[in-house]
């Protein structure tokens, strides 16, 4: 890479490569007028001709970012086009990934989880106010500063109230795993589709474990629409009863009957985290996890 393929703006600098994507590089970069550490995501250039949606996706990410301003979603710095190359630079997170942390420690401490659930529930209200569906939580999209504090990432799937819908009917887009099961029904998405997908990954910090998986896509989308959410005490015995049932309720099946909102998940999870309610599950009999389902199997990354 030249020193002019590495300017960006007359300000940034890129750095090094730190990851790909479908359509896009992100590297570590260089504000050099502050002389901090910066992200910047460039959408690769033959997406820019091939697939004009995938143009407009990356710019309504920006738009998104700039819409939020949240300290737990990750803040954008600049938008820039330049020589027909399109760019998000964005704040440095340098504590890895949620997906990474899970790789190296299966079950996170109780007391973790619901602080990072807390925060996640805090961002999500605010994309949620405003009336943006972000479609694609999973870990690998929440990054952790070096504090520890999560930081939502990737908007490049949401869905903007007031912008018009650039999925087509049957198309699927997400991660199979934390999609809900309105998803694989080609209904639209409403916020309630964020609250199944952070469910997944409360149950996945919790556990170690998916709640649904399989050894192939349809194996995993059939235990998602057919098969009741597992138990988080299968896994996890020292799970406090109210957070396995907020978690229970997170991942209801039925549209209606789950819970409302990332606002209610995030009142449970801050009496949790102030000892309110905090407390082992009773003492009941609780069935093993049936031998047949995919929710028994060990998790596969």
């Amino acid at each position: 890479m030249n020193s002019s393929e590495r300017q960006i703006g007359l300000r940034y600098e890129k750095e090094k490569l730190l990851g790909r994507g479908a359509v896009g590089r992100v590297y570590l970069g260089r504000d050099q007028q502050t002389g901090e550490p910066v992200a910047i995501k460039e959408l690769m250039t033959e997406w820019v001709t091939r697939a004009p949606d995938a143009v407009e996706r990356f710019r309504r990410e920006g738009e998104a970012l700039r819409k939020l301003n949240h300290p737990n979603i990750v803040k954008v710095l600049a938008t820039l086009e330049e020589n027909e190359q399109l760019y998000l630079v964005m704040e440095y997170v340098g504590g890895g990934s949620l997906a990474d942390l899970l790789k190296r420690q299966h079950q996170l401490p109780i007391a973790q989880v619901i602080s990072i659930g807390l925060e996640l529930s805090d961002a999500l209200s605010r994309a949620h106010h405003l009336e943006i569906i972000h479609r694609d939580i999973k870990p690998g999209n929440i990054l952790l500063a070096a504090d520890g504090t999560p930081r939502l990432i990737d908007f490049g799937l949401a869905h903007l109230a007031g912008y018009p819908a650039l999925t087509t009917a049957r198309q699927l887009l997400g991660t199979i795993q934390y999609l809900s099961p309105e998803a694989f029904a080609n209904q639209p998405l409403d916020a309630r589709a964020d609250i199944w997908s952070f469910g997944v990954v409360l149950f996945e910090m919790l556990t170690g474990q998916l709640p649904f998986d399989g050894d192939s896509p349809i194996e995993i989308i059939h235990a998602i629409q057919n098969q009741p959410a597992p138990e988080v005490t299968w896994y996890r015995k020292d799970a406090p009863a109210p957070l396995a049932d907020l978690i229970r309720r997170m991942l209801m099946r039925d549209r209606p009957a789950r819970l409302a909102s990332a606002r209610l998940a995030g009142v449970e999870l801050e009496a949790l985290q102030r000892g309110a309610r905090l407390s082992p599950m009773p003492d009941r009999t609780i069935l093993p996890p049936p031998l047949a389902s995919a929710a028994a199997q060990p998790l596969r990354r």
